[in-house]
């Protein structure tokens, strides 16, 4: 038992060093002989690529880290559990974003796959809130004494929306905002990929037969 316990440790350090010596071998030196290599050839895409995946390769070891981190130390499982999703931001969307430099013609369904993770996301970060606050019902006692001018829109928003009662009914307004916009995320995300399998989508194009106008419309008052 005592030489387990000597031993894991160490090996744990060891298998780290190595790992680490390996990846700063890979960013500062194999990566940009890639991309000095690929510039001389003119090859600029391949260049860019190259020097993107420097930079994937430091960030998401670095994130991944961090969630580790997290699990290990999994304390408070209420909060910890959005930080962990947040956190899985960074390498989904590095990584995304590398790929589609490369690989052009799955570009559109990389992305949205980030999107629908943004949309996750998105709805986790406002729960994240929520707890960090002492959960919804100390945080709906917390609005309750609140000045009542807090839940009063101006006139155009007001015709909509009305006023909002401070306390619980403002604290689910909020949520039903937030989910309502993951919501439409979702569904034109879905949109998107079915359009662009059928080529009826071209991001920035405006106009009456745009499918890319009538979704960016929707998005924004979504918003």
């Amino acid at each position: 038992v005592l030489k387990q316990r000597f031993y894991v440790p160490m090996l744990t350090r060891i298998l780290t060093a190595i790992l680490a010596i390996s990846l700063i071998g890979v960013v500062f030196g194999v990566l940009p002989y890639f991309a000095v290599e690929a510039g001389k050839k003119g090859h600029m895409n391949q260049t860019l690529y190259w020097i993107a995946g420097c930079f994937v390769l430091i960030t998401v070891p670095i994130s991944v880290l961090g969630i580790v981190q997290h699990l290990v130390n999994w304390y408070m499982p209420q909060v910890q559990k959005f930080v962990v999703r947040i956190l899985f931001m960074v390498p989904i969307f590095s990584i995304q974003s590398w790929f589609s430099l490369f690989f052009h013609s799955a570009s559109p369904y990389l992305t949205a796959i980030r999107e629908l993770y943004e949309a996750f996301v998105l709805s986790s970060f406002v729960y994240y809130i929520i707890e960090l606050s002492g959960g919804e019902d100390q945080l709906a006692n917390k609005l309750r004494m609140k000045d009542h001018r807090l839940g009063q829109h101006n006139c155009l928003v007001r015709s909509q929306c009305g006023n909002w009662q401070m306390g619980r009914p403002f604290l689910l307004n909020c949520k039903y905002g937030v989910l309502q916009f993951v919501f439409f995320k979702i569904v034109t995300t879905i949109v998107v990929i079915i359009l662009h399998s059928q080529d009826a989508f071209h991001k920035g194009e405006w106009g009456w037969n745009s499918s890319y106008m009538y979704l960016a419309i929707i998005m924004n008052v979504s918003i």
